[in-house]
């Protein structure tokens, strides 16, 4: 796990200082390590954080004649059996040099092929050509911008590129609306203009001046295969021990996360396989969200080495500080803040850290999303919701707004009133192009309305489409990008077994109905791994990882903070919107008042 960053330019050694700026700035992604390589038209960048390899893998990392070099961030899965199959002359022992030598072997066509959690950089100083990719499900980021000289620049972060000083930082004002309405702004977009995301599943190409973005994987279709759910469960509890297990290898202790829910217990029971002492990690408040019995359940049948990591009183308002500087743009999840806290609480115990991240949206974890577009899918009038479902969805979500942490809420509320609003004939794909665009609230602001979602995939007009749209929007979007900033500001890693390859294109393929009926959530998991579980576990709701009680809704600072940042009609905030317009919004949307919170920190680092 690194942070790479780097400079495509005619005479790029004029740039190094420059570059020296951006590999400096990302050193919490690389604490035990940093490098720059010149070639004559590219400056390639890295900091590492040594997982495999430690001896002998450094970067930036050349081919025997030095004529291609390569920044890489992640971890190829497996990938000592494509170096078997590989005529390489082999100087590492590394996951980074097997990429250079599949470039040597299959060209830019070598992504197919390569499995794991990557973002990338490639420089082949023969062609003149920059060749970048990032993994199919967007864990690791990659961002890049063109310069007015028509130059690349790109980063793991956006502060490095904000740092280059080569682009403009002027805000993006659909950005914006993406963000208010969203809560995030990827995995396309960013805050600003003039830089862009690498789309999960894309390959860029830079020559002569020319960018060019294509995209080399795409969803498998639902199969047509007539299996049975407990021959999927069989085929489903294999692929995903083989996933732990190749998520588990490295050279430095590898631990895993344990809340006591679904996902992360399945990952821990089959991390036990391979490994029956692994530490697991719980993390608690002292209040009533706390979610440590159902963790130690599952570490007391296991017999795992459980820690139980306890939120000692951190400075909710430094905090809240801290955020602009982790995410770089405005992103308002409000489980950022435990999810920092956890990463901070885990690096005490290594480098490596196994999550449960993926499982809901690859297997249907959402059931409040889902239902009324299953139930639209099943009524005889494809082109209408059921109003029964939809209202009752939505003021069961409403109230879920004024519960403390439930910020998400809001997002899903919104996609259930613009099902209800389509007439479009097919539900999902209305659903996703609308996502959680509120129209009102972007005219009173006078802001323009956001990009549109367009599914890329082939629809099947079932719930697999929606559960594609979070696959394809909200994963990268947001939880890899809260997961990511996080650990990486902690010098951590996370390794995701849902996010496998093999193993998520199999739940991709299966049908809807293996996953949810609109009553049960996750039914292949359930089949596949729930006689592993404890009672308490199988039967618990699923809880959500937000900012508990006191942090938002009772606590002094948080209330002093909130007069500063959004009462305040001298904050920068409103350098950027319309003072009584937005206190009007809040005042009939209170859910939105967290967001504009956030929005209005970063506003206020931004030009500080």
């Amino acid at each position: 796990m690194c942070g790479i960053s780097g400079i495509v330019a005619r005479d790029a050694e004029r740039y190094k200082p420059l570059q020296e700026k951006m590999v400096s700035c990302q050193a919490h992604r690389g604490p035990d390590g940093n490098g720059i390589y010149s070639f004559s038209n590219c400056l390639l960048g890295h900091n590492r954080l040594s997982i495999i390899d430690l001896v002998s893998g450094d970067q930036p990392m050349l081919n025997e004649q030095k004529n291609i070099g390569i920044a890489f961030n992640g971890e190829i899965y497996g990938f000592q059996s494509i170096r078997e199959k590989l005529e390489y002359n082999f100087r590492t022992t590394s996951d980074t040099e097997v990429i250079l030598a599949m470039y040597e072997k299959y060209g830019t066509g070598l992504l197919p092929r390569l499995p794991g959690m990557f973002a990338f950089g490639l420089w082949d100083d023969r062609k003149q050509l920059f060749f970048a990719a990032r993994d199919r499900f967007g864990e690791k980021p990659f961002y890049y911008s063109l310069t007015t000289g028509n130059e690349l620049v790109f980063a793991s972060e956006l502060k490095a590129i904000v740092v280059s000083g080569l682009v403009s930082t002027d805000i993006d004002p659909a950005a914006v609306s993406r963000y208010l309405t969203h809560g995030y702004i990827g995995p396309v977009q960013t805050i600003y203009k003039n830089i862009y995301s690498l789309p999960p599943a894309h390959s860029l190409t830079f020559r002569d001046g020319e960018l060019r973005i294509e995209r080399y994987w795409n969803f498998p279709a639902t199969t047509t295969e007539n299996i049975s759910l407990s021959d999927a469960a069989d085929k489903f509890e294999h692929l995903f021990e083989e996933a732990v297990r190749k998520q588990m290898v490295a050279d430095v202790e590898v631990s895993a996360f344990l809340s006591g829910g679904l996902d992360s217990t399945s990952v821990v029971k089959a991390a036990t396989k391979f490994n029956p002492a692994i530490n697991t990690l719980a993390f608690g408040y002292k209040d009533k969200f706390n979610e440590l019995p159902f963790a130690k359940a599952a570490a007391d049948m296991y017999g795992t080495n459980h820690h139980e990591l306890l939120e000692e009183g951190s400075d909710i308002e430094e905090l809240f500080l801290m955020l602009p500087d982790i995410y770089d743009e405005p992103f308002s999840d409000s489980s950022a803040i435990p999810t920092y806290l956890i990463c901070k609480a885990a690096r005490k115990f290594g480098k490596v850290v196994l999550t449960g991240d993926g499982g809901d949206e690859l297997l249907g974890g959402y059931t409040w999303w889902y239902k009324p577009i299953l139930e639209s899918i099943i009524s005889d009038d494809r082109s209408k919701v059921s109003p029964g479902y939809v209202f009752a969805m939505a003021a069961v979500e409403k109230m879920r707004e004024k519960i403390p942490g439930a910020g998400a809420s809001r997002r899903w509320r919104n996609k259930l009133n613009n099902i209800k609003g389509s007439n479009a004939g097919d539900i999902v794909a209305a659903a996703a192009a609308n996502h959680s665009f509120d129209k009102r609230i972007i005219d009173s602001l006078g802001l323009p309305s956001p990009a549109g979602f367009i599914p890329f995939w082939q629809q099947d007009n079932s719930i697999n489409d929606a559960m594609k749209f979070d696959i394809a929007d909200y994963m990268p979007g947001n939880i890899l990008v809260k997961t990511d900033r996080a650990a990486m500001a902690n010098n951590l890693e996370l390794r995701a077994p849902f996010l496998d390859v093999e193993f998520a294109e199999f739940c991709i393929s299966m049908p809807g109905h293996f996953k949810t009926d609109g009553k049960a959530d996750k039914i292949l998991l359930r089949e596949a791994m729930g006689k592993y579980w404890p009672d308490t576990i199988k039967c618990r709701d699923k809880q959500g990882f937000g900012v508990s009680g006191e942090y938002w809704k009772d606590s002094p600072k948080m209330k002093r903070l909130y007069s500063e940042f959004v009462t305040n009609d001298k904050s920068k905030l409103y350098d950027l919107l319309p003072y009584k317009e937005t206190q009007k919004v809040i005042a009939a949307t209170p859910g939105i008042a967290f967001n504009f919170l956030i929005l209005s920190i970063w506003m206020s680092k931004k030009y500080s």
